[in-house]
């Protein structure tokens, strides 16, 4: 039996509090039953979804204590993406407890929080204004929490209503409110910078504070705003500068180096006083941080200069001797300040060479990467070879990290990984110091095409297919541009389409590779196999490959159909039928430009198909002459970048004028017809198509036929022995000139790795074969070979044919410039802070006087905003009157306007002393009164 007296579970939970004993779970309980039910994602939902419940009871409950508590949970909670917005109001009670303590719990749930519901802090403003107040010694913590609260959770409307007390509060006489308000102004300033406009000379005072913590507050706070907006603080200039003279901090020093680096970037007038003391302060400091930031000011604040060796080589030595740190922090940074000084003068890193290589080789991998960048400033035609086997050797070799195990003697050997970005980075590293300045560091070419084929081998396992564009493209430049060069690079390519991992693996690069097969056929002996081997590996090319293969396998048929040395018609119409079996299907692509260009070449080959069937023994003109003139018309030379783009903005088509008139175009088709009688247009294989002539007249074509044979087989024999002789002299007077029995031996030795293959692929990279001379010297041209390698003379490389004059927009190769390779910022996370002090305009006058403060400011600046809207409207209302009345009564004028205008404010004197309103009143009353309201 209960006495009446007998305290209740609630009085007993009351009177143990003050004590420390909780009978709620707290905080602590909350995270271990997280863990306890961390085995299924359903019991951890089961859980989360009680401690909800719970919270929320707790958080309606009367009690302080356990409304707190409750109000921290669920600030844990909204870390696992629970929404605690409907819990505002409760923290905003327990924002106002006297606790410190629970005040502190308040402020930290309400910089979660409040964001997402901007009316509540309506309501929290006099809080914060009440919070804000120091009245006494133990007040000092409480301004401190509400000072730090409130720049998390800054806004423009309480922006506005706060700066006025933070401002009165860089007066306090406590060094540490004066310092928190400081900090608390940067997030006001970021979101009104009218703040910082009208009372900039308050906050510039604090610069000059007794407390060294506050003058650091007041930098920290400057330097962070100039790199929002630089412009208002270079009046500041002198002071600061006198500052960076006399203090003695290494701290505000570094924050001074970083202000005076974003002020220099907009005033060139800073460099000539900044410099010396910057100089100064790097041969008398020994802080480490002080002189990497002075050095950082140097090349960020744009004060060193392209022709400026003094101060490049003294900020070159200082991080020569950072890289040589066992600190790997520091060599990470000083590879990147290496990466900006070589950026304004690549002469200036040309003599650190050895150390670029020796940081190529680094334990860390993030500083290999950084030095990547740097072989752009030290690489030339001595060195080129070697760095580029460093890189290569890279991606097969397993490079160590020796570890000591509890002493000396004992090691561990720790494998360095190396990540596909970094793999990426360095072929493309390699073919750009290769290719840079049109091939100017290459003195042999067929070591590198030896490099361009291990990168083709190495790429195909990497992610960035886009490298098989870039290899590609070498391999059609040196065709291009290197003719001594294209029979070696044209075996490099063959090798490149027999591989079938390659062509797995990595399709893009077949693109430019049939292009190049293609243009060059005349160096391919044995088209007729190259394309029995396309025909079979049909399945292995995409759409935008197909598309230049089909144009490229018609110039490798009608190469080797016209070649001097006779080939079989049998074998001409077989081949023919391959091709043909091939673009059958094609015509039915999914891609319409596949589509289009294989309907045309099939017809074009289906045409000369059956005038093969009718002349059995020789070619018809189709192959002989007219598919030939397709593609020999011109000779292929390099264009400059980008010249294509202006040329055809300059050409003019004129789709309306005619190309012939009415009488030339009759005079043209009475010509044909006399010459369709007398001679004939077209050849006899063409004519043999017709099968509508009587068979009295076939014997007479018979005869012409036979005639017209003769004399075109002594022709075509004439011909094909001169393209001889002249063939025979080109070659003899070649140096590259591979003989007969010479290519099966030449190749073996230009791999730079060595790669395991299959025995099948030596064989088959040998079937398609060059064209061959005839003489045989096998002894000359292996003597020729030989003396080329040991002296190895530069070849020609043909330049850029400049078609229009392209001034500074075409991209030209630049040694000032070093290779970037940043990484494209789609998909990244925007930590940016939006502010409105980037657009904010410094220059216009303030809204009030400058002895005028506080509320009065903004009143002042809120009636001058209404005045100009009011004169807006009334502008906008005047000119729908003056369109009104014109319609109306079209003799008036202007001045019979503003009599009626008159009239109206008087009678709008008299509705305000009577307060009654009309409502018989016509649109420009209405509007008038509107006006008249809008002042009142």
């Amino acid at each position: 039996m209960s006495s009446l007296y007998a305290p209740t579970n609630e009085d007993v939970k009351q009177r143990l509090r003050p004590f420390g004993i909780f009978f709620e779970k707290s905080l602590k309980d909350l995270i271990k039953g997280i863990r306890a039910n961390n085995e299924t994602p359903e019991k951890l939902n089961h859980f989360l979804a009680q401690a909800l419940s719970e919270c929320r009871e707790e958080a309606n409950s009367p009690d302080f204590n356990m409304k707190t508590n409750a109000v921290l949970k669920l600030t844990y909670l909204e870390m696992y993406g629970f929404d605690m917005s409907w819990a505002n109001f409760h923290i905003l009670e327990v924002m106002s407890s006297s606790k410190l303590q629970q005040k502190r719990v308040g402020y930290l749930a309400a910089s979660q929080s409040f964001y997402k519901d901007p009316d509540i802090l309506m309501l929290a403003t006099n809080l914060m204004k009440k919070d804000l107040k120091y009245t006494g010694t133990d007040d000092v913590v409480k301004v401190g929490i509400a000072l730090s609260g409130l720049s998390t959770i800054i806004t423009p409307s309480l922006a506005t209503d706060i700066c006025d007390d933070l401002f009165t509060m860089l007066n306090s006489s406590r060094p540490y409110i004066r310092k928190k308000a400081i900090t608390a102004l940067f997030k006001v300033f970021l979101q009104f910078p009218e703040a910082l406009r009208d009372n900039f000379d308050k906050f510039a005072a604090r610069l000059e504070d007794d407390d060294t913590s506050v003058v650091s507050a007041a930098v920290s706070v400057i330097c962070e705003l100039s790199k929002k907006n630089p412009q208002p603080f270079i009046q500041l200039s002198p002071l600061l500068y006198e500052i960076l003279v006399t203090i003695a901090n290494n701290w505000i020093i570094i924050r001074l180096l970083k202000l005076f680096t974003n002020l220099s970037k907009v005033e060139s007038k800073l460099r000539p006083r900044l410099l010396p003391k910057i100089l100064e302060l790097m041969d008398s400091t020994t802080a480490t941080s002080v002189l990497y930031e002075s050095i950082n000011c140097i090349v960020k604040g744009n004060m060193l200069e392209e022709d400026d060796y003094d101060v490049a080589m003294q900020c070159l030595d200082r991080l020569n001797t950072f890289c040589d740190s066992s600190d790997p922090n520091l060599r990470y940074i000083s590879c990147v300040l290496f990466y900006k000084i070589g950026k304004i003068n690549t002469a200036f890193i040309s003599q650190f060479d050895k150390l670029v290589m020796r940081l190529l080789n680094d334990v860390d991998v993030s500083i290999r990467s950084k030095a990547i960048e740097l072989i752009e400033g030290i690489v030339d035609e001595d060195n080129l070879q070697k760095i580029v086997l460093v890189l290569l050797k890279q991606f097969v070799d397993q490079d160590v990290v020796l570890l000591q195990i509890g002493g000396f003697e004992t090691t561990r050997e720790i494998p360095i990984f190396i990540p596909e970005q970094y793999k990426i980075k360095m072929v493309n590293t390699v073919i750009h110091i290769c290719s840079m300045d049109n091939f100017a560091n290459i003195t042999d070419f067929e070591w590198y095409n030896a490099v361009l084929w291990d990168l083709a081998i190495l790429s195909q396992d990497l992610s960035d297919k886009f490298l098989g564009y870039r290899i590609g493209e070498q391999l059609r430049n040196i065709m291009i541009k290197v003719p001594s060069m294209r029979e070696i690079t044209i075996t490099t390519i063959i090798k490149v389409l027999y591989n079938e991992d390659i062509n797995n693996h990595l399709p893009s690069i077949l693109k430019d590779c049939f292009w190049s097969l293609g243009e060059f056929s005349s160096f391919i002996g044995n088209g007729d196999d190259l394309i029995n081997l396309v025909s079979k590996r049909r399945k292995y090319y995409p759409a935008d490959v197909e598309v230049i293969l089909i144009p490229s396998l018609l110039k490798i048929f009608s190469n080797w159909c016209n070649s001097s040395v006779g080939v079989d018609a049998e074998k001409i119409k077989f081949v023919l039928l391959n091709l043909l079996s091939y673009l059958e299907p094609l015509c039915y692509s999914k891609a319409f430009e596949v589509q289009e260009r294989a309907v045309q070449c099939m017809e074009f080959l289906k045409l000369a198909s059956e005038a093969m069937e009718q002349d059995a023994e020789g070619l018809p003109l189709l192959l002989t002459d007219i598919m030939p003139s397709f593609f020999n018309s011109y000779e292929l030379k390099p264009i400059s970048q980008g010249t294509q783009q202006k040329l055809q903005s300059c050409i003019l088509v004129d789709c309306e004028t005619p190309f012939l008139s009415e009488k030339e175009l009759q005079a043209v088709l009475t010509q044909e017809e006399h010459d369709d009688d007398d001679e004939g247009l077209f050849s006899e294989d063409l004519l043999l198509i017709d099968d509508s002539s009587s068979t009295s007249s076939q014997n007479h074509d018979v005869n012409v036929h036979d005639n017209l044979k003769a004399a075109n087989d002594e022709t075509n024999l004439l011909d094909n022995e001169e393209l001889e002789l002249r063939k025979r002299a080109e070659r003899e007077s070649n140096p590259f000139y591979l003989s007969q029995n010479n290519d099966h031996t030449s190749k073996a030795s230009n791999q730079l790795l060595d790669f395991s293959r299959k025995a099948g692929e030596e064989s088959e990279a040998h079937l398609i074969r060059l064209n061959k001379s005839d003489n045989g010297d096998e002894e000359n041209t292996e003597r020729k070979r030989k003396s080329k390698k040991k002296s190895r003379r530069r070849v020609h490389v043909l330049s850029d044919e400049v078609v229009v004059d392209n001034n500074s927009q075409s991209p030209t190769p630049s040694t000032q410039s070093l290779f970037t390779n940043a990484p494209s910022a789609k998909g990244k996370i925007s930590l940016k802070i939006p502010t409105k002090l980037e657009t904010f305009d410094f220059s216009k006058p303030m809204s009030s006087s400058p002895h005028d403060t506080g509320s009065s400011d903004i009143r002042h600046q809120s009636i001058s905003g209404e005045q100009e809207e009011l004169e807006r409207l009334r502008k906008k209302f005047e000119a729908q009157q003056l369109e009104a009345h014109g319609t109306s009564d079209n003799g008036e004028n202007n001045e019979e306007t503003i009599v009626i205008k008159k009239k109206k404010s008087s009678k709008r004197k008299n509705k305000q002393t009577s307060g009654k309103k009309s409502k018989r009143k016509d649109n420009a009353d209405e509007n008038s009164k509107h006006l008249g309201e809008t002042v009142i």
